[in-house]
C-alpha cells in the first residue's frame, strides 16, 4: 500500500470515532433540550446543568462496561474460560479460584474482556458471538434505554443519562462494528471479518487467545508447542492476526534468551513496515532495540532505533513490564548510569504486584536475572535480587 494512502486511511480510523462522539453528542443536546419547555430551561441552574452533563458522560463509562460484559456473556455461552476483564487500567483477573484486581492499560482501547478457547481445536470453536457480543450488549441496552426514554416521564438528569446510553450506545455499535483498525488496533467486526474470511485467520486468533490465556495462568510460553507458532512465510505478515503470531513466535525464542533467533523473527516483521500496524511496528521495534543492547551494543543501530518517537511510544506503554526491562538495560548498559538503572529495576519490582500476566512475569524475571549475571557481577556492582 502506498505511504500517502496509509497515512489517510490511519487518519480516517483516529478521525471517524472522533467525529460520530462529536455529531451524535450534538444531536442528544439538542434532542434534550427540544423536549424541554421554556419554564423548564429557565429553571435549570449552572449547576444542574454541569450535573446533566456528568450524567451523560457517565454513560460512555457504562456502555464500555456493557461492551466488554457482552464479549463476557457471549464468550461464556460459546465456550469459553474467562481470562481477564478490564476497563481502562483496571484489569480483573482470576487466579486460583480466586478474583483479583491488576493494572495494565493497551493502548488505544477503553476496555477489554480477555478469554480462552477450552477447545484444543481451532475448528470447533465459536468465534462471531464472542467477537460481536459487546456490540450485541450495546444494542441491546441502547434499545431498552429508548424504549424507557420515549415512554416514561422522567428527570432532567435521568434523561440526559438515558440520551447518553442511547448516543454512545450507537457510537459503539459504529465504531466496534463497522471493520476498521483504531489506534492501530483491530476492532470486533474487523477481527470477526478476518476469521471469517480464511482458516488461517481464525487459527491465529485461537492461538493469540490460548497463549494469553496459559501466560495469564502462569504458563510460560517456552514451555508452549513452537509447532503452535509456526506460519507460512508466505503469508501476508502485515495482516494483524498473522503478524501478531510471527511476534509470539519471537516471544517464544525470547523466554527460552535465544534473543539472536527472537531478533530474526522481528527483522523479518519489520521487513514489512509501513504495512503492519504501528502498535506491532513500535512493538517490534523496542525489542530490536534491546537486543541491540544486549548483544550487539551498536551505538549506531542503538540511536536509529532509539528515535523520539519510540521514546514517546515507550513512555505511552510504561505500563508494560517489558518497558521497564527494556529501559533498565538501555541505562545499565549503554547509558553506564546505575542510579537510573535502579529506578527501573524498582519500577520492574512494582510491576510484578500489578501486572496481569503471571508467565511474563516469569519469564521477564529471568531476562533481567540474564542481565545481572552478565554485565553487574563482572563490574563488580551491588544490586538487590529479584
Amino acid at each position: 500500500m502506498p505511504k500517502n494512502k496509509k497515512n489517510i486511511k490511519e487518519i480516517l480510523s483516529s478521525t471517524i470515532p472522533f467525529l460520530l462522539m462529536l455529531g451524535c453528542g450534538f444531536i442528544a443536546g439538542f434532542l434534550g433540550t427540544k423536549n424541554l419547555d421554556q419554564n423548564e430551561l429557565a429553571e435549570i441552574s449552572f449547576l444542574g446543568s454541569l450535573f446533566g452533563f456528568i450524567f451523560f458522560i457517565s454513560s460512555v463509562l457504562v456502555q464500555t462496561i456493557l461492551h466488554e460484559a457482552g464479549h463476557l456473556v457471549f464468550g461464556l455461552m460459546s465456550g469459553y474460560e474467562f481470562v481477564s476483564f478490564r476497563v481502562g487500567s483496571f484489569t480483573l483477573i482470576k487466579e486460583n479460584n480466586k478474583f483479583f484486581i491488576k493494572k495494565f492499560n493497551l493502548k488505544g482501547t477503553a476496555g477489554q474482556c480477555l478469554m480462552m478457547p477450552k477447545s484444543d481445536n481451532c475448528e470447533s470453536c465459536s468465534y462471531v458471538l464472542y467477537n460481536l457480543g459487546g456490540i450485541l450488549m450495546n444494542a441491546l441496552v441502547s434499545i431498552l434505554c429508548f424504549i424507557i426514554y420515549s415512554s416514561v416521564t422522567t428527570s432532567i438528569y435521568l434523561s440526559e443519562f438515558l440520551y447518553g446510553m442511547i448516543i454512545f450506545g450507537v457510537i459503539a455499535i459504529l465504531t466496534n462494528g463497522i471493520p476498521m483498525k483504531i489506534s492501530g488496533i483491530s476492532n470486533d467486526g474487523y477481527n470477526t471479518f478476518s476469521i471469517l474470511k480464511n482458516n488461517t485467520m481464525k487459527y491465529c486468533f485461537y492461538i493469540q487467545l490460548k497463549v494469553h490465556g496459559l501466560l495469564s495462568k502462569g504458563m510460560r510460553i517456552k514451555d508452549m508447542p513452537i509447532e503452535w507458532f509456526e506460519i507460512d512465510e508466505k503469508s501476508d505478515f502485515s495482516n494483524p492476526l498473522i503478524c501478531s503470531i510471527k511476534c509470539i513466535e519471537a516471544s517464544y525464542y525470547h523466554d527460552r534468551l535465544e534473543f539472536d533467533k527472537a531478533k530474526s523473527c522481528y527483522e523479518f516483521l519489520i521487513n514489512y513496515s509501513p504495512n503492519i500496524l504501528k502498535l506491532f511496528e513500535n512493538e517490534i521495534k523496542c525489542e530490536l532495540l534491546f537486543y541491540e543492547i544486549i548483544v550487539t551494543q551498536n551505538q549506531n543501530n542503538i540511536n536509529e532505533l532509539y528515535t523520539k518517537k519510540l521514546k514517546s511510544y515507550i513512555k505511552a506503554t510504561n505500563c508494560y513490564i517489558s518497558r521497564a526491562r527494556l529501559m533498565y538495560a538501555y541505562h545499565l548498559i549503554i547509558e553506564k548510569d546505575i542510579k537510573k538503572a535502579n529506578t527501573f529495576l524498582d519500577k520492574f519490582d512494582k510491576l510484578k504486584n500489578t501486572y496481569p500476566v503471571k508467565g511474563e512475569i516469569s519469564g521477564e524475571v529471568e531476562v533481567i536475572n540474564f542481565i545481572k549475571n552478565k554485565f553487574l557481577i563482572s563490574d563488580n556492582i551491588n544490586n538487590s535480587s529479584l
